[in-house]
């Protein structure tokens, strides 16, 4: 008896290493498997899924029983488990424990919903299975949308003002926004998974300019270029800077992310996304009245 209690502890420790994720309790199922590792089974499929191996016992059986979504009928029975599934332990718990049965066949120990009193339990031997088949996971739509968005390759914009970027701007006088208008225009990406083809597009729809004294601009679209040949002209993208002194100016555009799919039903939208910022530094002056000694009146300003 201390012999199999020993070989029982040796192999929780295999079966934590290679079942890592393995998730909720095992428990007995009542055929044999509560007090050793020696009941054995015959048929079924073996499927590989997500790089690990599982048993599908066949149908009507015991253990086929114990693997539906439903308890058993009546008062709980540790005994009688439901919602179990059978992973197979490859060829670690062969060398541990040895051969369990007629071969070629796999220990296989069951993860099972509940209600479950033995924890942990033995496994048990499974010959003559069907050998493996691989079943295809299909990736979701979006969980590849979202992948040909990473491809999307968004720049920064380059910034413009007026006065221009590395001119003195002035306290009191607006000065200009816009990003340079060749850089806003929609990116598209794709990706493919699993027989499924995802196009991911962004839209580039507004800048927030950080103006590096704790106030910020959001402009709708790119901004209106300044031209000087139209002293008239207006723009909906400005700030005036209240007090003088050296500041970051910081242009973020943000981009509007919708995906379609071809293999697979799917599309629709991914919401917003920031690009990469684009920096400037500014110097911002103080503008000042000079007056002429004597004739008293005012002959031109000069910044400060």
């Amino acid at each position: 008896m201390r012999a199999g209690v020993l070989i029982l502890a040796v192999l929780v420790a295999v079966v934590a290493s290679v079942l890592v994720d393995a998730g909720s309790a095992w428990a007995g199922d009542g055929y044999g498997q509560d007090n050793y590792a020696n009941a054995q089974a015959s048929g079924g499929q073996l499927t590989v899924q997500a790089d690990h191996t599982y048993w599908t016992p066949p149908a009507h059986s015991r253990w086929a029983s114990a693997g539906k979504s439903t308890p058993p009928p009546g008062k709980p029975n540790p005994n009688q488990p439901y919602g179990c599934t059978y992973a197979v332990l490859g060829q670690s718990a062969t060398q541990l424990l040895g051969v369990g049965g007629p071969t070629p066949g796999h220990w296989v120990i069951p993860t099972c919903a509940g209600p479950g009193a033995i924890d942990p339990m033995p496994p048990f031997w499974v010959s003559g299975a069907t050998p493996p088949a691989a079943v295809v996971v299909q990736t979701s739509p979006v969980v590849v949308a979202r992948r040909a968005v990473k491809h999307l390759g968004l720049s920064s914009l380059q910034v413009e003002m007026a006065p221009p970027d590395g001119s003195p701007q002035l306290v009191g006088l607006a000065t200009w926004l816009w990003v340079d208008h060749a850089g806003w225009h929609p990116v598209s990406a794709s990706a493919s998974a699993g027989g499924v083809t995802t196009t991911a597009t962004a839209v580039p729809t507004k800048v927030v300019w950080d103006m590096g004294d704790g106030a910020t601009v959001t402009c709708d679209g790119p901004g209106t270029p300044y031209d000087a040949a139209d002293p008239g002209g207006s723009t909906a993208c400005s700030y005036t800077w209240p007090t003088p002194g050296s500041y970051t100016v910081t242009a973020t555009a943000y981009w509007s992310v919708t995906w379609t799919a071809v293999g697979a039903s799917g599309g629709g939208n991914l919401g917003a996304m920031a690009g990469p910022p684009a920096e400037v530094p500014v110097t911002v002056t103080q503008s000042e009245a000079i007056n002429t000694v004597g004739s008293g009146s005012t002959v031109g300003a000069g910044g400060g």
